[in-house]
């Protein structure tokens, strides 16, 4: 295994039972470029391949930051309706894109049956998007659909902040995405009611990359 990795026991909240995961040292994160849709690139280990913990007795995965704070309600469900179907299997160890691809997809069925927020949703698909662009497959436009659909969702129906979410991160990522999705004029609506607000002025960061975008799209319509 990499020197910059190293695994932990834990005890899973679903079924408590102890298994190992795997972390990155720190000194193992170099960050060499990033993307206008906040993908992060590194020089040597890549932490998203890490992010996602799944107990290999019941079938539990869940981003890291959340794995332990799991509520009675969804633990249940998920114990009545996923472990049976689970073959115990580890993922403890070395991934490889593919491995870090198949435990946020087990990430995302467990949001599926336990009927998670859009917002949730939006988290795992846009880093899967991520990792199929990391490895060059066309399903990255797949699943930006995907984060497209959960991040307008959470735009409409939930209350900001939404965890580190806050309202105008939300809707920059949905004019990012729609102008990643070839949906230009969408694009424009969304960055330009970005731009256009006074509290979003706070970050202005944020508010230089909506009109960085904004000027890709306009030259992408030819205007």
């Amino acid at each position: 295994m990499n020197e910059n990795l190293y695994c932990k026991t834990i005890k899973c909240p679903i079924c408590g039972k102890n298994f190992d995961i795997t972390k990155v040292k720190a000194k193992g994160c170099r960050v060499s470029s990033r993307d206008t849709d906040f993908c992060v690139y590194y020089e040597d280990l890549n932490p998203l391949f890490y992010d996602i913990w799944v107990c290999e007795y019941c079938g539990y995965a869940s981003q890291s930051e959340k794995f332990e704070n799991i509520n009675s309600r969804d633990a249940k469900i998920l114990l009545e309706k996923l472990s049976p179907r689970w073959t115990k299997r580890s993922y403890a160890g070395e991934r490889s894109t593919d491995l870090a691809i198949e435990t946020f997809k087990l990430a995302l069925l467990n949001l599926q049956v336990r009927n998670a927020k859009a917002s949730e949703f939006a988290k795992i698909c846009i880093r899967l998007a991520w990792l199929y662009r990391i490895k060059k497959d066309k399903k990255e436009h797949e699943f930006i659909q995907h984060a497209l659909k959960y991040y307008s969702e959470t735009y409409e129906k939930e209350h900001f902040p939404v965890e580190k979410l806050d309202e105008f991160t939300c809707l920059y990522m949905i004019g990012e995405l729609s102008r990643r999705a070839g949906n230009y004029e969408d694009a424009i609506k969304w960055l330009s009611r970005l731009i256009s607000s006074p509290e979003a002025r706070k970050n202005p960061v944020l508010i230089e990359a909506a009109r960085d975008q904004f000027q890709l799209v306009k030259e992408k319509l030819g205007s």
